[in-house]
């Protein structure tokens, strides 16, 4: 693949409008992603940054969000002290340059104060999410309270995009804004219940209870203490729900299951250093992501495998931007269930609480799908159907859905998205996950990027692999705002050019001194397109595939599991489940540990 690094200014330099002397940047959507972006975009105002010291603002910025602080979101806006970040404090911090500053708030505010459970002896902290969220509404409060950043508090009904090239927002409130660049940053959709549940007639307050959204508030409010209930989802969400019923002293049976019956699972019991190279060269397909990773655990045996999964994190926009589209497909379908409960770890104080319940017998895990249900006498019956086509019927009072976002749902759930899409604006990525977007986050709809269109946060990961942590997160909307800035740029000198007469070379040579340093690989936006041709990357000559020798680390055994996958799906077995490399599953109820 061609590799041609360029600057922003060659990159913008034909989609900028020709006057923006005070642009007026919207941003739909104030959790985690939207306030970060309006957090970078504003923090050097005055400090050269478009605008003269002292002088005018070089942007307006307007969040809008309906929720009435801004930062929280869905994740973070939980007033549950049970759920709680699951990485480390030290990880998790808006300010790109300095990963500490979330910890230092902590300490300096003595915000875990009363929580005896957040930090462990080795002095890692997890503290509840909420804590994270109030660290967020503090360190852009001064920016609202300067009006460098103004929040409305509404959602987003309608955008459209006008002859001039600005756009229209109009929000639940009635009101009308004109804007000149807008950035999505609203969050994934609520989780879907299975089928056979969204046929069923319930009445709202009465049994058997279906929690739809466990992210609501009170959503666990209806469930009795002695209920049996059926948890559809394996992962953090699933986790969240047992330390929210533990704590409302819920001592009733609890059925978890997913289709695999895949856990979330522990950190490692000492921090330590990433390894591994997964790079270089870079992997052409999943099989050999998949067989890299396996090696590194199998010749590092000894250390904890957490520590090659978070190397594995750092390079993951660089494996995923060499992936062909077809690869990156396989990759979601064979892998992602075993990359989501490697990388999403529990937080050690709710692992303790899973662990106690399965300890007393109130906890079981189950790989199995949910495949008709009933309601008879205030009662749900439902049919588990495991792997092995083994089918048993079992009754619950209570389940709760816990299977993540609805990813399909993305457009349709939202409005506004929905009447962009309408007006081929917008669009699915093709992986499935998220939006369509290019290599500068400018929503896309086939080759076609728009010019003043954007996209923040996990929306965006179709393009840029893992943007579901917010470490990811973070430097995502750290890249995007220096674009947006030098966007801004762009057009400011365009339109002091025409005034001064001065020609367009000037502004280019301006916009490139000011992003020389954030170089963007123009190449990386065309990978979805040019990459699905497998004749387009260089001829290899066929290698003989080596003898794998039998796993030495207990995870690499694990992982093995992602080959096994029934060979009707549309014949990636033979692809990725070679039988020379498959091993038997670890049982599913263990919880391997470093």
């Amino acid at each position: 693949m061609r590799v041609m690094a360029t600057t922003l200014a060659d990159t913008l330099s034909d989609t900028v409008p020709d006057t923006l002397p005070v642009p007026h940047i919207a941003i739909i959507g104030g959790g985690f992603s939207g306030a970060a972006l309006a957090w970078h975009l504003t923090r050097r105002e005055g400090e050269g940054d478009g605008a003269d010291a002292g002088g005018p603002p070089a942007r307006r910025v307007t969040v809008f969000e309906p929720r009435p602080t801004l930062g929280a979101g869905v994740a973070y806006g939980t007033a549950d002290p049970h759920h709680r970040i699951n990485v480390t404090a030290t990880r998790m911090s808006l300010d790109t340059d300095n990963p500490g500053d979330f910890m230092d708030w902590i300490v300096r505010t003595d915000a875990v104060a009363g929580d005896d459970a957040a930090c462990r002896p080795d002095g890692t902290c997890f503290p509840a999410r909420a804590v994270f969220g109030r660290y967020v509404a503090a360190r852009i409060a001064p920016l609202l309270a300067s009006g460098q950043v103004t929040h409305h508090r509404a959602s987003v009904v309608a955008a459209y995009r006008r002859d001039d090239n600005r756009w229209v927002i109009t929000t639940s409130d009635g009101a009308e804004m004109v804007a000149d660049i807008v950035v999505i940053a609203t969050s994934h959709p609520p989780p879907r219940p299975p089928g056979p549940l969204r046929a069923l007639s319930l009445r709202p307050g009465a049994h058997p209870v279906l929690v739809a959204n466990p992210w609501n508030a009170g959503a666990l409010d209806d469930i009795a203490p002695t209920d049996r209930v059926l948890v559809v989802g394996t992962g953090l969400s699933m986790a969240d729900a047992i330390a929210t019923l533990e704590a409302r002293g819920h001592r009733g049976p609890v059925v978890a299951i997913s289709r695999r019956g895949q856990r979330s699972r522990s950190h490692a019991t000492r921090e330590v250093d990433a390894f591994g190279a997964f790079t270089t060269p870079p992997a052409r397909t999943a099989r050999d992501v998949l067989r890299r990773v396996r090696a590194t655990l199998r010749d590092n045996a000894p250390q904890p495998w957490q520590a090659v999964v978070d190397r594995l994190r750092e390079q993951a926009p660089d494996i995923w931007a060499a992936l062909p589209l077809p690869e990156r497909r396989r990759l979601i379908r064979h892998l992602r269930p075993f990359w989501d409960t490697h990388r999403f770890r529990l937080a050690p104080p709710t692992e303790d609480i899973v662990r106690g319940r399965e300890r007393a017998g109130l906890l079981t895990f189950m790989a199995a799908r949910l495949t008709h249900a009933r309601v008879e006498d205030e009662t749900f019956r439902v049919t588990l159907r495991h792997g092995n086509g083994h089918a048993r019927e079992a009754a619950f009072d209570a389940i709760i859905t816990t299977t993540g976002p609805a990813h399909g749902d993305i457009i349709a759930a939202q409005p506004f998205l929905a009447g962009l899409a309408a007006r081929g604006m917008v669009e699915m990525d093709p992986t499935g996950l998220g939006l369509h977007v290019d290599a500068l986050g400018r929503a896309c709809v086939g080759t076609h990027p728009e010019a003043t269109l954007f996209v923040a946060g996990p929306l965006a990961r179709g393009r840029f692999g893992e943007l579901m942590g917010l470490p990811e997160v973070s430097r995502q909307v750290a890249r995007l705002a220096t674009v947006l800035r030098a966007l801004v740029a762009q057009g400011a000198h365009r339109d002091s050019a025409a005034r001064h007469g001065s020609d367009r070379h000037s502004a280019n040579h301006t916009i490139t001194d000011r992003a020389n340093t954030d170089r963007v690989d123009t190449d990386r936006a065309d990978t979805d397109h040019a990459n699905t041709d497998h004749d387009s990357a260089p001829a290899r000559a066929p290698q003989p595939e080596p003898a794998s020798p039998e796993p030495a680390h207990p995870e690499a055994e694990h992982l093995e599991a992602a080959h096994r996958e029934p060979a009707h799906r549309d014949g990636l077995h033979e692809d990725i489940s070679h039988g020379d490399i498959a091993r038997p599953d670890i049982p599913q109820h263990e919880q391997v540990t470093s």
